[in-house]
């Protein structure tokens, strides 16, 4: 076998490993009536003990969603060049409520995955980020969106992690955690544009549902920068290999929604190479030593 596959195939053999016990305990689980319903009741009862925001949380989550709402409608305030303050004021609450859909969703999906495996979630907000988003804004006149809402931090529960394989908390869960913020909001653009897609129902003609789909998108892709304390980073520093691929496919997607394109098909193409062009042109390099 040429030497260059066999690097790749031995670079990822452990990370394969891993993620085949994953999906094949999820698997197992779901056909299993009584592990399924205990694991379900039992993240119910996670969720309504642990999964509420405190007030620094809210606090926190409060001026995220008013400075990225004046941000993406920053160039709303009229039409063309006129200035028009009732319909840039119907275009600031309507962005409000995009981005606090958007924003709710991804920490659902930290909290809902945490809880899941035994960690208690904390939003923590990067203002310095969005305070550089807000300069960004004004720099470039609405042109440029620069979204750094923050990351969450893990809290290791000590009695829910009891039975767990590495028990304490690790680069994987951290990795998985981080992730499942992004992909809730992938999940969720998916959701709106399906019936379109598949139906026909033309839903991107209602701006509320086209710049849903449009922002969520924004915001998983720059929650995947490798900045810290974006949850991108987190992803980075667990593995280099599986973050190119993620942000490859999610930096693919995308570029072909701006096209007009939509296909997951095209995007885990473009995620795989990107994998292969990092992998080539500096992971190899790191192996060498």
């Amino acid at each position: 076998m040429c030497p260059f596959y066999t690097k790749i195939i031995c670079a990822n053999i452990n990370l394969s490993i891993i993620f085949f016990h994953v999906f094949t305990q999820t698997f197992i689980n779901f056909f299993s009536c009584t592990v399924f319903m205990h694991e379900h009741f039992d993240l119910i009862d996670k969720v309504k003990r642990y999964g509420s925001f405190s007030r620094n949380e809210i606090k926190g989550l409060v001026i995220t969603i008013i400075a990225f709402a004046f941000i993406i409608s920053f160039r709303k305030w009229g039409e063309g060049a006129t200035f028009d303050f009732s319909y840039g004021l119907a275009s600031l609450f309507l962005s409000l409520i995009i981005v606090a859909i958007t924003v709710f969703t991804a920490q659902v999906g930290h909290r809902v995955l945490g809880l899941r495996h035994g960690y208690r979630i904390e939003f923590k907000p990067w203002y310095p980020g969005i305070l550089i988003g807000l300069i960004m804004v004004f720099l470039s006149r609405g042109v440029i969106w620069l979204l750094l809402p923050g990351g969450v931090i893990l809290h290791h529960m000590a009695v829910h992690r009891l039975g767990y394989f590495r028990y304490g908390t690790n680069t994987l869960g951290i990795s998985m955690v981080s992730f499942a913020g992004p992909l809730a909001n992938i999940i969720l653009a998916t959701i709106v544009k399906t019936p379109e897609i598949w139906f026909g129902i033309p839903l991107s003609q209602i701006p509320f549902f086209d710049q849903l789909v449009f922002f969520n998108w924004a915001y998983a892709l720059f929650a995947l920068l490798p900045i810290p304390p974006l949850p991108g980073s987190t992803i980075l520093f667990h593995s280099r290999l599986t973050y190119s691929f993620i942000f490859g496919s999610v930096a693919g997607y995308f570029v072909l929604i701006i096209a007009g394109i939509y296909s997951f098909f095209y995007a885990v193409l473009i995620g795989a190479i990107f994998w292969l062009i990092y992998y080539s042109l500096f992971e190899r390099r790191f192996w060498k030593g």
